[in-house]
């Protein structure tokens, strides 16, 4: 383990918790699988633990880092290997130059929209830490635990793969919760849907009769009740749990091409449904 630098104080309104394991930081260049012509992508550079170790395996590492307390270190790491560039601002608001590979330990308050916003470049191999709960969901198969919007609005937009776990002891501080390394490699060309708003409420609404037949579940609305029955017959009788993101996107093709809408699903009844599912 290495240790954090005497003048670095973490800020916890940022999320700041640093990866001291060393074993860990090596597992995480060796899943990158960096070829010395890559350019890769750090967000949230930190105290640079990661950012040294991928220097010596990439052409070029772009780190973006919005705490200038890190200036100093981080400056010293780009003029010793020559191949690091700094970007220093918002990962969720600044300019992004091309790269083709991510290696990075996400900051957990924002790691979601982050991951969200990398998925509109086209990179070819994503390795990032992040929740163990995020990381679960996001990687959760049909009919597995932690399938969820989450899992089906991700795995339309990449193929995803949980790599890792790791204990918050690895990190110092230690955050609250165990964290994950996952790999995520955007698709090209995601299948279709009515409109990313109306993809998901229809996620939103059927997920909370997830134990349901597709039928019984789309039957619970009354703009939905009169077409169900139309569905392709290996549809309706599907359990909403066990159905696959491709079949969802069917689905939400289905009701845009017979002009229905979804209303929005209010957080008061998700987080009903959701009590519901934890005490059965």
């Amino acid at each position: 383990m290495v240790n954090v630098p005497r003048n670095i104080r973490p800020q916890r309104q940022l999320g700041q918790c640093f990866l001291m394991d060393e074993r860990i930081l090596e597992r995480e260049i060796a899943y990158a699988q960096i070829a010395v012509e890559d350019t890769v992508l750090e967000v949230g550079a930190g105290i640079g633990n990661l950012t040294e170790r991928l220097a010596p395996h990439a052409k070029h590492v772009v780190a973006v880092e919005c705490d200038q307390q890190f200036q100093d270190r981080l400056e010293r790491l780009a003029n010793v290997h020559g191949n690091i560039s700094l970007i220093w601002g918002d990962a969720l608001a600044v300019r992004l130059p091309s790269f083709n590979r991510v290696v990075a330990n996400l900051p957990y308050r924002v790691a979601l929209p982050i991951v969200l916003r990398l998925l509109n470049y086209p990179f070819e191999n994503g390795v990032l830490m992040i929740q163990k709960a995020m990381a679960q969901h996001i990687c959760a198969g049909p009919g597995e635990v932690g399938y969820s919007r989450l899992s089906v609005t991700m795995q339309r937009l990449a193929r995803t793969e949980l790599l890792d776990t790791v204990p918050r002891i690895a990190f110092s501080p230690a955050p609250d919760v165990d964290s994950a390394i996952i790999r995520i490699r955007p698709i090209n060309s995601p299948f279709a849907v009515a409109s990313a708003e109306a993809f998901k409420r229809l996620l939103d609404h059927l997920l909370i009769y997830r134990d349901d037949k597709l039928i019984i579940a789309l039957s619970r609305l009354s703009s939905t009740q009169a077409i169900a029955s139309l569905l392709p017959e290996k549809l309706r009788n599907k359990q909403v749990s066990q159905m696959t993101p491709e079949e969802f996107g069917e689905v939400s093709r289905f009701l845009d091409s017979h002009k229905v809408g979804l209303p929005t699903v209010s957080n008061t009844t998700k987080r009903k449904a959701q009590k519901l599912r934890k005490r059965l």
